[in-house]
């Protein structure tokens, strides 16, 4: 509670008694209306009190596939039309991600995403809602060139820090006022050298499921 509360109560506490003493012929119901008048008003609440964290679990492809983690937060923005409400999400992802490359080789990244992105809502129904996603934002990427027994000398190993976007859509049904839960499918483009030099960008799809809490 603020200082200016406080005070406000402690200045009520002294001065109902008070009043009281002054004018013992007020009633029950008088000395009860001037509490309530005296009471603060005030509001504490902030952005942070709609928070919204949640995990979400999938898999991601493109010339590379794998397993793919995400951990997202949102806070509510303001309503664009009451149909739409906007919401600025947060999210931090892990994807461990394989390809074969034939005669042996094998080919592993490990990328690490950090995309803030904006996610607009449309209610369906009072359970059921839909989403868009758009972002930009950094991904940190560690791959290896893994060679046959006998050929190590053509090993690579690298790693890059690119630019990505993340363009996605989804659903949420509503379990209670707390808890929600829902799949994504997503386009996520990494732009710049993929871990290795020489390694073209990666364009990955993802489908991902998963739960947001309300703190």
């Amino acid at each position: 509670m603020k200082l200016r509360s406080l005070f406000a109560l402690a200045l009520a506490a002294l001065l109902v008694p008070a009043a009281a003493s002054a004018a013992p012929a007020k009633t029950a119901a008088s000395a009860k209306a001037a509490k309530t008048a005296a009471a603060p008003t005030t509001s504490t609440s902030t952005p942070f009190d709609q928070l919204t964290v949640g995990g979400f679990v999938g898999y991601e492809t493109d010339d590379v596939s794998g397993i793919s983690l995400r951990l997202d937060g949102e806070i509510p923005f303001q309503a664009l039309t009451p149909q739409i409400n906007m919401s600025w999400v947060g999210s931090i992802g892990y994807s461990h991600l394989t390809d074969d490359r034939g005669f042996g080789f094998d080919f592993t990244s490990n990328v690490l995403k950090i995309v803030p992105a904006a996610r607009f809502t449309v209610p369906v129904n009072p359970q059921v809602s839909i989403f868009g996603d758009a972002g930009l934002g950094i991904a940190y990427v560690s791959a290896k060139l893994s060679p046959p027994a006998g050929f190590e000398a053509y090993g690579l190993s690298d790693s890059s820090l690119n630019i990505m976007m993340r363009i996605g859509a989804g659903a949420w049904f509503q379990v209670n006022p707390q808890l929600k839960i829902g799949a994504m499918l997503e386009f996520d483009p990494i732009f710049g050298d993929y871990g290795i030099s020489g390694v073209s960008s990666q364009s990955t799809f993802l489908i991902q499921g998963g739960a947001m809490f309300k703190i």
